[in-house]
């Protein structure tokens, strides 16, 4: 089995992002992250970008590097602050 990098695997996923249908980019939204925290996401996305409009491509950036930070939080893979000792 060939391992890919994380880089790998995200510009492949955006590659297939960008070239699927609607219909199945809603279906996959709706399934895999709910409508309620889709609206928090919406919600967060648009206070951040109102605060500072001029900054879009770092906001941008920003809000995916949370996402992708909110699915490692959800699978456990960050450790406490302080651990336990």
């Amino acid at each position: 089995m060939e391992t890919s990098s994380k880089k790998d695997l995200a510009v492949s996923f955006l590659k297939d992002l960008g070239k699927m249908e609607p219909e199945r980019l809603r279906m996959i939204i709706s399934k895999q992250v709910g409508e309620e925290l889709a609206a928090v996401m919406f919600n967060y996305a648009r206070q951040v970008i109102e605060a500072s409009p001029d900054k879009a491509i770092e906001n941008a950036s920003s809000l995916l590097i949370l996402g992708y930070l909110l699915k490692v939080h959800e699978d456990g893979a960050i450790p406490p602050e302080n651990p336990p000792v």
